[in-house]
């Protein structure tokens, strides 16, 4: 590898990371607070809001579920760095929209559009993918996941001075305007490589129709999409669920704001320190221990009586989800062909979508009609019950896989 090489996909890691951090870092003024933002805007209780919270949270992800093919086409026949700066400004536009917005219906509306013009974290991957030597991948991956998840959690912090200051709109239309600086890290300081160094069990097979194709990425998808829908089913209820536990005249922006940078934090740390632990045991493996930690600490939830008891729950749930999330991402790419990077990631962003569809949605609507308390017991048993079954799926496949090609043996074994 030449110097330039090297120098190269180092920066475009750096930059991307540091992209990637900005456009989290703002979109997470606005997430944990929807169901407060919601309250305030119609009068709603706190049950219903979470519902619609949990509804506009469905819509946005139908909307990146909608649209992740179409982006991961297109960054692989124009390039993956012009589909990081057009989601790093749709994302930008959506924020400052829903500042504006006066009715639950906007709101609802605005997070389909974020949905649609997303994809930020699956353009980065791609791109850091298709120009990071092979050895490298599962840490460059990782602290790409570490800032993402860095980014959550150090939002909702800021936005608890922000919206004491200011307030829930003001500090939404300010989240949009500093998300342009994404947009701008990404056009200055990245250079997209013209040749990908991140050696693949092939190189003849190209595009969409290439993935489509693979049962074994079919068997990876469905596999990341029965692990990835927990954590999203509990999203819209935290916030309302904490103000029921809090003592009175508590300050819920404060707990709630600390409560998400505690699992934003928890997982980011997770994500960093992924890359080693996957050289150590392996992708699969780390997969299933991930599974069941997440299951383990979500049981209890529903019974704690006070917000510490939960907060130290969540925040160890949140590093076994790190470690999936990392693990999810670094097994994607040894599925493929550099030629269909995108391709394959822009079906993860479907995928993902899907999930931060269904769970926050069902989250929401179990909240409103049993309670919260019974959504964290339903979202443990169906991660068990749905992620276990597949995990085994793609163990077989991917077995089969390597049985008819010996190239692809580290399938299997990873």
């Amino acid at each position: 590898m030449t110097d330039q090489l090297l120098l190269d996909w180092k920066r475009n890691n750096a930059a991307a990371s540091l992209a990637v951090f900005l456009l989290c870092i703002t979109f997470a003024f606005t997430n944990p607070f929807l169901p407060l933002y919601i309250q305030q805007i119609d009068g709603m209780s706190g049950p219903d809001a979470a519902m619609w919270a949990g509804i506009a949270t469905g819509l946005q992800g139908v909307g990146a579920f909608m649209s992740g093919p179409f982006w991961g086409i297109a960054g692989d026949r124009w390039g993956r760095k012009p589909m990081l700066v057009r989601a790093c400004l749709g994302g930008a536009t959506g924020l400052l929209l829903l500042g504006f917005a006066t009715t639950t219906w906007q709101i609802v509306a605005i997070r389909f559009f974020i949905g649609i013009m997303a994809g930020a974290p699956a353009a980065a991957m791609a791109l850091i993918a298709a120009g990071t030597p092979g050895a490298a991948l599962p840490k460059a991956l990782g602290r790409l996941q570490a800032s993402i998840l860095g980014g959550s959690a150090l939002g909702p912090v800021i936005a608890i001075v922000l919206v004491a200051m200011w307030g829930y709109r003001p500090t939404f239309i300010l989240a949009g305007f500093l998300m342009f600086s994404g947009a701008a890290v990404v056009m200055f300081m990245i250079r997209e490589p013209k040749d990908a160094l991140a050696p693949v069990h092939t190189t003849e097979k190209r595009g969409m129709g290439s993935v489509l194709r693979s049962p074994v990425a079919w068997a990876a998808l469905g596999l990341v999409l029965c692990l990835s829908f927990a954590g999203p089913m509990i999203q819209p209820i935290l916030a309302p669920y904490v103000v029921t536990i809090l003592p009175p005249g508590t300050n819920p922006t404060v707990a709630v704001g600390m409560l998400f940078f505690g699992i934003s934090a928890a997982s980011a740390i997770a994500a960093m320190n992924a890359g080693r632990l996957i050289t150590r045991t392996g992708i699969q493996r780390l997969l299933l221990i991930s599974t069941l930690g997440v299951a383990v600490f979500l049981f209890p939830m529903g019974i704690v009586k006070t917000v510490v008891a939960l907060a130290l729950l969540v925040v160890v749930m949140s590093i076994f989800q790190g470690f999936l999330q990392t693990s999810a991402v670094a097994l994607l790419p040894t599925l493929v062909s550099a030629a269909a990077l995108s391709s394959m990631f822009g079906l993860y962003q479907s995928v993902q979508s899907l999930s931060s569809a269904i769970g926050p949605a069902i989250g929401g609507i179990v909240a409103a009609h049993i309670g919260f308390t019974a959504v964290f017991p339903l979202a443990a048993i169906a991660l068990l019950v749905l992620g276990l079954p597949m995990f085994w799926n793609f163990k077989r496949v991917a077995r089969k896989a390597a049985a008819a090609d010996p190239a692809a043996d580290q399938l299997a074994s990873a």
